[in-house]
């Protein structure tokens, strides 16, 4: 079983002024004190700069960390910075899970890994992570090298395709459970709910969106479309009719399911103690029910 509440460490990856080695190892010392026991990481994130950190900074906390890492992704960037679209190469072949998995086990310092996930296999590569990726991870797996296998993208789709093709241990999904985009509550959650899978849910804040702060207006890492200013706006509006601060319903969403871990994704000490400080807030029903209405009339494209 995950815990409830886990941090999401793929906005430190990137080295800048605000994520040098100490900022970044204060933040997970400071989730550590806060009660946070599951951490998800990817080689993607920082081009193996997150599992370098993440593996520092619980080496004296092994016994009680739970650890995602995720694999389809070669390191093609240098460490430390993020790889531009053109500079992406996925794989997901047999050879190189192995591989890829034996370097996050290097780089997080540890001997198992609790978790793998198979990360973002879309755009015809979901065959291949699923005929090739993850019979390796099964083995592994049979061999106890990871505890559990599962998928992670933000394509309710992709996720649905694999669950249908194979039994995974868990799901993870980004920015499909968000206060402006529920495209997976119609068919992942339900079947997920089926299935006995546990979901992870991420990228709360749609990218920024809804992070109820001057100069975060992107939706899903682009610029946010009319529509969704809009809608932000509109949620924003009850929100503060109710003395909510916007982001606090944001990030609470995902707590109301009775079987989700909420994964939060904070750059600094300072965004992660105003996250848990927002997980606190009592927000009123009439509230979550305004907003529900609200949705109810927003036309989210599939995804």
């Amino acid at each position: 079983m995950l815990p409830k509440l886990g941090l999401g460490c793929a906005a430190f990856g990137v080295l800048t002024d605000a994520t040098s080695d100490s900022a970044v190892m204060a933040l997970i010392d400071h989730a550590w004190n806060a009660g946070i026991r599951y951490f998800d990481t990817s080689p993607l994130y920082g081009s193996g700069r997150s599992e370098v950190l993440l593996g520092r900074a619980l080496a004296d906390h092994r016994p009680g960390a739970v650890l995602s890492t995720k694999v389809g992704h070669r390191l093609t960037a240098p460490f430390g910075t993020r790889p531009s679209p053109a500079e992406r190469r996925t794989d997901f072949s047999a050879s190189f899970v192995v591989s890829s998995v034996d370097e996050s086990l290097t780089r997080l310092q540890r001997e198992t890994i609790d978790l793998v996930l198979l990360h973002d296999p879309d755009e015809g590569l979901l065959d291949e992570a699923m005929d090739e990726a993850l019979p390796a991870l099964r083995e592994l797996q049979h061999r106890g090298v990871i505890a559990a296998v599962g998928i992670g993208t933000n394509r309710v789709d992709t996720a649905l395709r694999a669950i249908a093709r194979a039994k995974l241990d868990v799901v993870l999904v980004a920015g499909r459970h968000t206060l402006l985009d529920r495209s997976a509550d119609t068919r992942l959650l339900p079947a997920c709910a089926r299935a006995d899978l546990p979901v992870i849910l991420g990228g709360l804040l749609n990218s920024g969106l809804l992070a109820d702060r001057p100069g975060r207006e992107t939706f899903d890492y682009a610029p946010a479309p009319a529509e969704m200013l809009a809608m932000r706006d509109r949620l924003a509006g009850i929100c503060s009719a109710h003395h909510v601060p916007l982001r606090a319903a944001a990030l609470q969403l995902a707590g109301r399911l009775a079987r989700a871990t909420t994964l939060l994704g904070p750059a600094t000490v300072e965004e992660l103690k105003d996250s848990l400080a927002m997980l606190k807030l009592a927000i009123p029903e009439d509230c979550w029910l305004a907003l529900d209405a609200a949705y109810e009339t927003h036309a989210v494209p599939p995804r």
